[in-house]
């Protein structure tokens, strides 16, 4: 006879059939818009990665233009008119070599009389007369990135002005890329997005001049498209992306097929068994139960009856080997925390006395450098400056003095560099807020092109934590100038009631966050900067979503 609680059990069973049978049902009826919308999701997002490696790639190709514009030889040859020589200049540099970027490069001086047109011989331009494309590229709409039509074929191109040693315009450089039939670009695109996409086609004005297929697709596939306009480098100008939307569909179909067979079969079988397995292990897992009851209620070990059923047996002897070995656990656990907390803080103390010894060696050395290297350059000059004057006039010697004169003072200027990267000086004269704008780096952004803002406060600093500060305010910058192509940086140092505030940002590509937290990938950088904050007990706070900014607040006590 069955007992009452396996009937329950089969009624519940009969239940989730049929609650699951309806689910499945309407799961598949509203599977194909969900995947159409995933789908199209993804040609959003695939399209979007595409434009983007199309930006990186435009902006790379346009610092490699930038680079031949300012090139001595390339403007010696041009004022020369000497087609064969800029010809040989421009092929034989470095950025116009095979993996230079720019397809064509022409050269036309102010006064249009002298045209030169260099470009890739296996690249076809359309025209090759050097002035109807320049006037094309004339008539074509003014914007960062010119988009013309150079007879059947479609290009894009930009032009700097060439200037000569006296900073006069003496012509302009019109250089760029085929955007038609140009399935190598694409493909470069696309594969540097990482976008698993069926088909890409770059449309102009309404006619696709470029397709690209990353794989083989077979005649009657049905496709989900997705156009996106680039107006910004020419009106009319459209990247449409495209994926299999009929495998999608038939891969949806085919998984809930698969689940409504799996569920009912399942669902059948585990009915037919527990009206079976039910009747005969439920007598033997009550005894188990009250058992386990018992022992957990009295708190001491229940003498088990032995079971028909091997099973519960060696459950039963297993349940008593875990709790003795829980206990064991324990107590390890217990001694191996101990340890750790006990190794962490040895490490922390050598950590700092390695910080310590580090600025006290760097501060001797910068002194020891001050003071006798620096005495030895002011005699040379003083040296340099007797010849000079006991010299005759027009003796070489006066010539040689002043070279001399020159190689000490530029000696003297990279030995005071080295100082003040080894320890500042106005660190102990001025203070921490006049030696972060006399920082080296300062100058390295400035003269790259970056813009540098500076809002820092005169703060009392607590005692021996300016010369860390200073250190992680010169390492950000350093990061910054080596990795991080922004075209803004700034630094603020402000003190509020509680707390000390230092804050360094640039707008630069940034890095994965993971990093932090895995230190056989973390830079000496960052780790130096982490490392100086734990010593000052200051709190870090690193993001990198547009850009990279570094946030630590020291609290003041008292």
């Amino acid at each position: 006879m069955i007992r009452f609680r396996t009937l329950i059990f089969l009624v519940f069973l009969a239940a989730i059939m049929g609650f699951l049978s309806i689910f499945a049902f309407n799961a598949y009826m509203s599977s194909k818009e969900i995947l159409k919308d995933e789908s199209q999701l993804f040609l959003s997002r695939s399209a979007h990665a595409i434009v983007n490696e199309l930006d990186a790639h435009l902006r790379l190709m346009g610092q490699e233009l930038l680079t031949l514009s300012t090139k001595d030889n390339v403007l010696r040859a041009l004022e020369k008119q000497s087609e064969t020589e800029l010809r040989e200049w421009v092929m034989n540099s470095t950025e116009a070599a095979s993996q230079s970027r720019y397809q064509f490069a022409l050269f036309i001086t102010l006064d249009r009389q002298h045209c030169y047109l260099i470009r890739s011989r296996l690249v076809d331009i359309g025209p090759q007369l050097c002035r109807q494309l320049y006037e094309n590229y004339q008539l074509a709409a003014s914007g960062n990135w010119r988009l013309f039509r150079n007879g059947g074929q479609v290009l894009m191109a930009k032009d700097y002005l060439l200037s000569d040693d006296n900073h006069e315009v003496i012509g302009r450089l019109v250089g760029g890329i085929k955007l038609s039939n140009n399935t190598l670009l694409l493909n470069q695109l696309v594969n540097r997005s990482t976008q698993a996409i069926s088909k890409t086609t770059l449309i102009y004005e309404g006619i696709p001049i470029t397709e690209y297929h990353p794989k083989q697709t077979s005649e009657g596939d049905e496709y989900q498209s997705l156009p996106v306009s680039i107006d910004k480098y020419g009106k009319g100008l459209i990247l449409q992306v495209e994926s299999e939307g009929d495998s999608l569909r038939s891969l949806a179909q085919q998984l809930w097929q698969l689940l409504m067979v799996g569920v009912l079969t399942g669902l059948l079988v585990s009915g037919l068994a527990a009206a079976y397995l039910s009747s005969v292990l439920d007598k033997h897992l009550q005894r188990f139960i009250n058992g386990v009851q018992n022992f957990s209620s009295k708190g001491h070990a229940t003498q088990w009856q032995p079971s028909r059923i091997k099973e519960v047996n060696y459950l039963r002897k297993e349940i008593d080997i875990i709790v003795d070995e829980l206990l064991k656990r324990r107590s390890d656990l217990k001694d191996a925390n101990q340890r750790l907390s006990k190794a962490l803080d040895e490490k922390r103390l050598i950590l700092h006395q390695l910080i310590k010894s580090q600025e006290q060696e760097r501060s001797h050395l910068a002194q020891e450098l001050h003071d006798e290297l620096g005495q030895l350059l002011t005699a040379v000059r003083v040296e340099a400056f007797l010849l000079e004057q006991e010299s005759p006039e027009g003796s070489p010697s006066i010539a040689h003095s002043a070279k001399i004169k020159a190689l000490v003072a530029d000696m003297y200027e990279t030995v005071y560099d080295r100082i003040m990267a080894l320890r500042p000086v106005e660190l102990d004269t001025l203070g921490l807020s006049q030696s972060i704008q006399q920082i080296p780096t300062l100058n390295s952004l400035r003269q790259s092109g970056v813009d540098v803002c500076l809002d820092i406060e005169e703060v009392n600093m607590p005692i021996g934590t300016d010369i860390h500060l200073y250190r992680i305010v010169q390492e950000a910058l350093t990061n910054a100038l080596k990795h991080a192509m922004a075209k803004r940086v700034s630094v603020s140092l402000k003190k509020h009631k509680e707390a000390i505030d230092l804050v360094i940002s640039d707008d630069g590509q940034g890095f994965p966050l993971d990093q932090l937290t895995n230190e056989a990938h973390i830079g000496f950088g960052l780790l130096g900067i982490k490392e100086r904050c734990e010593y000052m007990g200051a709190q870090l706070k690193i993001t990198s979503e547009q850009g990279v900014t570094i946030h630590l607040r020291i609290t003041l006590k008292g």
